[in-house]
């Protein structure tokens, strides 16, 4: 469940892809479900993915047009303006999500260091892998071994985590 049924969760590419490449797209549908919002860039990095061969992204997808999970409506003026600064030292997805919660009052789910500093620089709420992973665990969705095993797996198939056990954040 989130924190907030109205807030909404801009998920980045390489969030969703650590959770829909080891097979367990449906914990962040468990707790996000339709708070989760997708932007267009995200949609375009997840398709080059996908058409690079990434098999499990269609999980992606597949919420998307089930209506699981939103699409971000497309950016006004003022978000395009903090968009094209953002890309600056962002890639496309990342500055997409921050423009987009920083006008929306949403939250940034990212793993990129870049994206989670200009957060705070711009006192957006964001998380991450990690933090989702303690915030399944603190709701009782997982076990604290579920969720070592999760992130043990994320780290197999190319996630870089200083974090190994989510066990030993609770």
């Amino acid at each position: 469940m989130p924190d907030s049924p109205q807030r909404r969760f801009f998920v980045d590419t390489v969030t969703l892809c650590n959770f829909a490449l080891c097979g367990r797209f449906g914990l962040l549908l468990d707790r996000y479900g339709a708070s989760l919002c997708v932007t267009e860039q995200v949609r375009v990095e997840l398709a080059a993915g996908h058409a690079a061969g990434y098999v499990g992204l269609e999980a992606v997808e597949e919420a998307l047009a089930g209506g699981s999970i939103l699409p971000a409506e497309p950016m006004q003026t003022a978000e395009y303006a903090l968009f094209a600064e953002l890309l600056r030292t962002l890639g496309a997805g990342e500055a997409s999500c921050i423009a987009l919660a920083r006008h929306r009052g949403g939250v940034v789910v990212t793993d990129d260091r870049t994206a989670r500093r200009r957060c705070s620089e711009l006192r957006i709420p964001v998380t991450g892998t990690i933090g989702v992973l303690k915030a399944l665990c603190v709701d009782h969705t997982l076990s604290a071994q579920e969720a070592d095993a999760v992130v043990g797996r994320m780290v197999e198939i190319g996630f870089y985590s200083p974090i190994r056990r989510i066990s030993d954040l609770l």
